[in-house]
């Protein structure tokens, strides 16, 4: 049985795994902000099945910390730098991702930026990476061609 390959805005983000340069579209920074969520809930609906079924002893907090910190940290370093190149992408400088940290109003500033659509062309980050990504419906071979 094949197993289907995942599409490439997909997977980009774990195989730049550390590199800050170059841009990313929006389908590429939110398809990973899915997948993150998604090993997140996972960690911590395990520990709380865990907690529930095997009495260890350990307290739901504990269990929660020592199966969500793991996903957390290899997710960390990946989330930043498409969180770089997605600002790349809108023409700003990494340095923007700190906005979020401004109370009340940075999160509203950094969502914009997220839904914001990129620059058309190339910008001082580098070529429009939607140049290169193939079109969401089309079959492969028309897309590579």
């Amino acid at each position: 049985m094949e197993v289907p390959m995942l599409p490439a805005y997909v997977t980009r983000p774990f195989r730049l795994y550390a590199v800050f340069r170059g841009q990313s579209t929006r389908r590429e920074y939110w398809s990973f902000a899915a997948v993150a969520l998604t090993a997140m809930l996972v960690a911590l609906a395990v520990a709380e099945a865990l907690e529930r079924a095997l009495p260890l002893g350990i307290a739901t907090k504990d269990l929660m910390v020592l199966l969500y910190l793991p996903v957390v940290v290899a997710l960390g370093v990946p989330g930043l730098a498409v969180k770089v190149r997605r600002l790349h992408d809108i023409g700003l400088s990494g340095w923007w991702l700190l906005i979020g940290f401004v109370p009340l109003v940075g999160g509203l500033i950094d969502l914009f930026f997220c839904l914001k659509p990129g620059d058309a062309g190339e910008n001082r980050f580098g070529p429009d990476p939607r140049a290169t990504e193939p079109a969401a419906d089309a079959p492969a071979d028309v897309a590579a061609g």
